[in-house]
């Protein structure tokens, strides 16, 4: 099991366990603080002997409120008021999932609300959906046989209705030279459209 420093430089991002130490001084210094010397000594019974002397000492400064604990928590360990924050709500993470319950509740309610707020172990996160394989839809593969273009081709080559040529062409025209021929070669004079030049009789004038 990680030890209460360990487990401050781990979630506050600390690079040493001597910046965790003096993290949990701070902030526990601040808390104590808040408590009364019955209270103090209680919490204090929950640390490593080596740090029980922030609890034995009287508090410097009433802490009535969370700004007055992030201010004093801020004196203590002397990083910015940001970070010690952050360090601090860490610790109170910690102490929340570490400290007995039923001393963990008392805490709670002789220390004003706002700080007891922070008495609040870290939250677990929520399991991952479970995981569920779509198919793609199944379509069923044509019966495969020698007339079709290649294996896995959807539309056999005996069945394949394509056009060879677009509509205009001359490919797909029954008689594409009909405008050119002399029987059916319409007369040019607008007034004479309906007219083929084999149907038309010459008005050839004599001079």
């Amino acid at each position: 099991m990680q030890t209460w420093t360990a487990l401050v430089k781990d979630r506050a991002g600390l690079r040493t366990e001597r910046e965790a130490k003096k993290a949990v001084q701070a902030a526990v210094g601040a808390l104590r603080c808040a408590l009364d010397d019955e209270d103090a000594r209680s919490l204090a019974a929950a640390f490593h002997p080596a740090m029980t002397g922030i609890f034995e000492r009287a508090p410097a400064t009433q802490v009535d409120g969370l700004g007055t604990f992030y201010a004093e928590t801020e004196r203590r360990e002397r990083v910015g008021l940001g970070f010690a924050m952050e360090h601090a709500q860490v610790v109170m993470q910690v102490l929340a999932e570490r400290l007995d319950p039923e001393l963990l509740a008392r805490l709670r309610k002789r220390i004003p609300p706002d700080i007891a707020a922070l008495l609040s172990a870290r939250p677990m996160p929520a399991d991952p959906p479970p995981h569920v394989h779509m198919h793609p839809p199944h379509e069923p593969i044509p019966l495969q046989t020698l007339s079709r273009a290649k294996p896995g081709t959807a539309e056999p080559i005996a069945e394949a209705g394509h056009p060879l040529a677009h509509g205009k062409s001359v490919a797909r025209t029954e008689s594409p030279h009909a405008d050119e021929m002399v029987e059916t070669a319409h007369s040019p004079r607008s007034s004479r459209e309906d007219e083929t030049l084999s149907g038309s009789r010459g008005n050839v004038e004599r001079k």
